[in-house]
């Protein structure tokens, strides 16, 4: 992904698998997005989050707090998406700032997430 100006998405990778993180951080790498924390434990991802103010945080899909936890990040960082991916790849949930509800994907998925990737950018304002 190239960003005309420079500024890449910041992304903060949650309550995913280890191995699905590396893969995350590769190919977020690929598009031009920066990760800027991982981070597992509920509590402590939401303090980052908050910290960081990211992009985007995204989360595991198969997990049952994952919802729950999406719903603290958004407190914490009102400005981020939310995004629950599911392990296999084929379903992604999007909780864009200030929407009702979320936006679900189920096909393209790799290909939503470079879309959301533009979007979170061309909604950031450098301060």
């Amino acid at each position: 992904m190239t960003l005309p100006d420079g500024i890449r998405p910041r992304v903060i990778l949650g309550n995913l698998e280890p191995l699905v993180r590396l893969g995350f951080n590769r190919v977020l790498e690929e598009e031009g997005a920066e990760v800027v924390g991982e981070e597992e434990r509920p509590g402590a991802l939401v303090r980052m989050a908050g910290r960081l103010q990211p992009d985007l945080v995204v989360l595991d899909l198969g997990q049952v707090t994952s919802r729950e936890l999406g719903a603290r990040v958004r407190r914490a960082a009102p400005s981020a998406t939310v995004i629950l991916w599911a392990r296999d790849e084929d379903l992604m949930e999007v909780h864009a700032p200030g929407a009702d509800r979320p936006r679900r994907y189920s096909a393209a998925v790799g290909e939503e997430l470079r879309s959301e990737l533009f979007r979170v950018h061309g909604n950031r304002v450098e301060e």
